[in-house]
Parts: C-alpha cells; structure tokens; sequence
C-alpha cells in the first residue's frame, strides 16, 4: 500500500495537535488601522512542549521523515501562495490568489533546533480576514484571534464569549484524521487537564483610545494605543471560572 505522505502545511496542524497540549505560547499582535483594515503577526513558541514531548514520543514518529523533517520549515518568510505553490496546490481563484499572497509564514530554530512558527499578514480588509480563517483552518484556529476581527476604522467589538472554548471545539482543532473515533475522544479530553497553553494579544491601534466601554478580566489598558488580552487555556476552556468582571462586549473607540 503506498504511504501517505504528510504535505507541508498539514505538518503545523499535527505539530500542534501534540506539542502544544503540553506547553505552548501564543503571541499575536494585531495593528488596527484608520482606513478600516488591520493585520496580525502571530508567534506560536512550542520549545519547551517539544522537550517535554521528546522523551515520550514513538520511535516510529521520530524516523518518519516526512513527519519530523523539520527542514520543510523555511527560516525566512515566504508567503502561503509560494508554500502552495510549492506543494502543487495553487488555486486559480484570483481572489484566492491575491490574499494568499498576503500572508506569510515561517518556522522557527534556536541554534538549528526546531521550536515553533510564526505567521503574518499584510493589512487586510474584514473580509480578507474572514476568509483567511477559512484558508487556515485548524491553524487559525490555534491563535485565538477571531474575537478581534470586527473593527470599522473607529471602533474595536470584542464579544468576549469568543474568547472561552468548549471540549468539542479544542478536540476539532487537535484530531488529524477525517473523523475522531470513541478512543481519540477519550484521549484528548484525558488530555485537556494537562494543556499549558497561553495566549497574549496586544491590540495596537493607529489612533489614540478615546474611551473603553466595558470590563473584563482579560483584558486590559497598557497605554494610550495599546490594549491587552491575556488568558490561559483551562481558563478557556472552565465554563465555571469565576471572574470580577466580565461584560459579554467590549467597546474601544479611538480618535
């Protein structure tokens, strides 16, 4: 039976999928802009999941090259057209094409070990950015950025909602196959107690905040441009966590 070979953008999904359930941190910034469009650059550190994964992790895994080839990682930028390109799958969608062209990704090494990615964009419009969700799939997924997508130029809506997480959800982003079976089931909710993964996203903006309107734990001011969102995964995820505040929407207005 001929083997199945693992394509390079499916290798971030299944990196994810077993590293960063034990230690992860997902940085995002996202630069809002007047003309209404925004962009983000995220750096997703997976070290010290990848050294704790070390000891454990099948010998079979380990001699897979397509599978821990790390080298299909490009150490400098390159836009997700070009990685598509590369594999054979460029779409001829112009639309596709052009936003594809726009963000970008790059693996990650210290001293030539492997120890994450990043991704980025160009500044996109609302619609670019919902349709790069749809283009990433499971790796959008990952960031956590979609509660702060929705931006008019003026004004920044966060539904704080977005930013808890249920089982169902964690477990769609982490299954590498076509369908989760009873067993995969039961071994990633076995797994959720254990995931140490934090998010922190700065929100930058081009303008100076003029006001705040609603509070939560989450989130907080740093200064005149900058806003903050910092959360951990179990705190995603405890439908039961007790919070000093939390308004389901958050309104930051600029100048």
């Amino acid at each position: 039976m001929k083997k199945k070979k693992l394509h390079f953008l499916n290798l971030i999904s299944v990196f994810s999928a077993l590293f960063s359930m034990y230690a992860c941190s997902v940085s995002t910034i996202n630069h809002y802009y007047a003309d209404k469009k925004m962009s983000f650059a995220t750096d997703i550190d997976m070290s010290q999941g990848l050294e704790m994964m070390d000891g454990f992790m099948p010998d079979s895994l380990k001699q897979n090259s397509d599978f821990m080839n790390t080298d299909k990682y490009p150490k400098e930028w390159k836009s997700l057209y070009d990685l598509k390109k590369e594999e054979g799958k460029v779409t001829t969608n112009p639309d596709s094409i052009r936003l594809l062209k726009k963000i970008f990704f790059k693996g990650n090494f210290n001293q030539d070990k492997f120890s994450g990615f990043s991704v980025k964009t160009e500044a996109l419009t609302k619609d670019e950015i919902a349709s790069t969700g749809k283009l990433m799939g499971k790796d959008a997924a990952m960031m956590n950025n979609s509660a702060f997508d929705d931006w008019n130029g003026k004004t920044l809506t966060i539904s704080t909602k977005k930013l808890q997480i249920s089982q169902q959800e964690i477990q769609d982003i982490f299954k590498t196959g076509e369908q989760n079976s009873g067993e995969d089931k039961e071994q990633i909710e076995s797994m959720l107690g254990m995931m140490q993964i934090d998010f922190k996203n700065k929100l930058i903006f081009d303008n100076k905040i003029k006001s705040v309107k609603g509070q939560h734990d989450w989130i907080k001011k740093i200064d005149d441009k900058t806003m903050e969102v910092s959360i951990n995964l179990q705190e995603m995820m405890d439908k039961n966590h007790q919070f000093k505040n939390k308004d389901e929407i958050i309104l930051i207005e600029t100048e």
